[in-house]
């Protein structure tokens, strides 16, 4: 069994569970059970969903089965699935990932996969920091790089995004250091601690019928994040 294997597993008793609805957008995903559960949409041209148009109706376990595929367009509704079916964390705490990272960058080589906006603060306190991002901006590293430059960090900080490309489970094998997983894609779920997680910052929706026009319209991150709530769960 692998990590996709364990979180599919995980929320097993909610496998029968109606899907209500289903929106693969251009940047983002959402499928609704009992709640509406979000994945960044990967694909490539020749992805198809076989089945799209009879997706609605269809037991959320049968939307589970596209995480173990590696249809990208598939893995985002699966990823969404399964975030719709999350429990909500009983204990959780609300703070912003950067500025923590920050705090505790000082002096160390953080890695993020991912491009994020504002990490100017991080880099002037950190002894290094390197990006990783599948489609490099200036001073990027391509994410394959992963295998040359994770071994010695200290500090490892993965977009929720990893999850819907498949590369999440190679990168948690490389960590060695401190290792954080955040983003709107992220699983809220405690199965990542058995994978190297010690910390994860995901989301809940406040306004599902405004995060549902945004995604439906094609809208990125920024036209709906102030309809969610970011938290954030520890290893204990």
């Amino acid at each position: 069994m692998g990590l996709y294997e364990d979180l599919v597993d995980s929320v097993k008793h909610k496998s029968k569970e109606v899907v209500k609805d289903v929106r693969v957008g251009v940047t983002w995903t959402f499928v609704t059970t009992s709640k509406l559960g979000l994945s960044l949409t990967y694909s490539s041209f020749f992805d198809d969903v076989e089945e799209a148009g009879s997706l609605i109706g269809k037991s959320a376990g049968e939307l589970l089965e596209n995480l173990k595929t590696f249809n990208l367009l598939k893995l985002s509704i699966g990823l969404a699935t399964l975030n719709s079916l999350l429990d909500t964390p009983k204990d959780f705490e609300t703070f912003n990932i950067l500025d923590y990272l920050e705090e505790i960058a000082r002096g160390k080589k953080i890695v993020f996969v991912g491009h994020f906006c504002g990490l100017d603060k991080i880099r002037n306190v950190a002894k290094e920091l390197v990006i990783l991002e599948r489609n490099p901006k200036e001073g990027d590293l391509i994410d394959t790089a992963c295998e040359y430059v994770m071994g010695d960090a200290d500090i490892l900080a993965i977009t929720g995004s990893a999850f819907a490309n498949k590369s999440i489970e190679r990168l948690l094998q490389l960590s060695r250091g401190y290792t954080v997983v955040f983003g709107p894609s992220a699983p809220l779920s405690p199965v990542l601690f058995d994978y190297k997680v010690d910390l994860i910052g995901g989301s809940l929706i406040l306004d599902k019928k405004k995060v549902i026009q945004a995604v439906s319209q094609g809208g990125k991150l920024n036209s709906f994040k102030k309809y969610l709530k970011y938290i954030v769960i520890r290893k204990k």
